[in-house]
């Protein structure tokens, strides 16, 4: 399941917050930071590097 959340995009949502979060771009095999909208949005979205790494890292 982590394996499916990992391959989405980085989704801003709809809202107007600007909150720095992480997501895994499996393009390039590793976690990037984005700016999260504050609701919305999917899976990918990761308050930490170390938590997208673990999340979407492990299976590698």
């Amino acid at each position: 399941q982590s394996e499916n959340i990992c391959r989405l995009p980085a989704e801003t949502g709809p809202c107007d917050a600007h909150i720095p979060r992480f997501f895994f771009d499996h393009t390039k095999g590793k976690c990037l930071e984005f700016v999260y909208g504050g609701c919305g949005g999917n899976g990918n979205n990761f308050m930490t590097l170390k938590k997208c790494e673990q999340t979407c890292l492990r299976n590698r």
